[in-house]
């Protein structure tokens, strides 16, 4: 296999390492754009970099996430361009999960996320999707991805996780609230809503409450779900997953 990457993703690669983390396309605002996404190095060493793009969009009108994950290096040794030639992991080294943010009109909470995913075979690359079919899970509004993102190396993973920004769901619906200017970030404790866009309560009726922003276990999780391949728009192949409502999970 010819491990140099394709100059789009090795422009992609300078230009994040270059700083430029945000990117907002085909729309003056996120309740107008087609898609939302952010991308960057979540993790950067000479020898492992991490890559991740995180993205939220309207998909089939209910809702879409998508998480890139790269594993990269230097270009030769001793080479000045870091971050540029392409660094196959073994199958269980390159892991992934989506969390699905929505907002309440005052804070973040988590609506649905997805399990761990691992790459099946060797390569440097795992992308995977997941959509909210029909209408958002937990109500209009506005919703964001916090994507993760992690290369196994030396039994340690690196890598971290990605806010996407926010998007207004359903698309096309016209919003009377501004887009919120908070974000959540990795290890906020959080709430959790349900499908009418309550608040979850426990037993004794106190709020239900998560961290976001884990990162894997020491493994990979053999229950997890395996998720389906497909290839997307763009001509990747991406590993489509199933999104599970956060609220189903707790309980109630």
């Amino acid at each position: 296999m010819n491990n140099r990457l394709r100059t789009s993703l090795l422009r992609a690669l300078v230009v994040a390492a270059a700083g430029a983390m945000t990117f907002v396309l085909l729309g003056a605002s996120p309740a107008a754009a087609h898609y939302v996404y952010e991308e960057g190095h979540v993790h950067r060493t000479v020898e492992l970099c991490v890559h991740e793009r995180s993205e939220i969009s309207h998909g089939d009108g209910g809702g879409y996430s998508r998480v890139d994950v790269s594993s990269t290096t230097v270009l030769a040794p001793g080479g000045t361009f870091p971050c540029a030639y392409a660094y196959e992991r073994p199958v269980n080294y390159i892991a992934s999960r989506i969390e699905v943010m929505a907002w309440n009109g005052s804070a973040w909470y988590l609506c649905a996320e997805t399990s761990w995913v691992y790459n099946s075979q060797s390569t440097w690359q795992l992308i995977i999707e997941a959509r909210m079919a029909g209408l958002p899970y937990c109500g209009t509004g506005w919703y964001g991805t916090m994507g993760h993102g992690y290369v196994l190396s030396n039994n340690t993973w690196y890598g971290g996780a990605l806010w996407s920004g926010s998007h207004w769901l359903p698309d096309y619906s016209l919003s009377a609230m501004e887009a919120p200017t908070e974000a959540p970030e990795p290890g906020d404790t959080v709430g959790v809503l349900d499908a009418s866009g309550a608040e979850v309560l426990d037993a004794d009726g106190k709020p239900v409450t998560v961290v976001i922003g884990d990162q894997p276990s020491a493994g990979p999780d053999a229950g997890g779900d395996a998720g389906t391949s497909v290839v997307a728009e763009d001509g990747s192949v991406v590993t489509e997953v199933p999104l599970h409502q956060t609220a189903e999970l707790v309980g109630k």
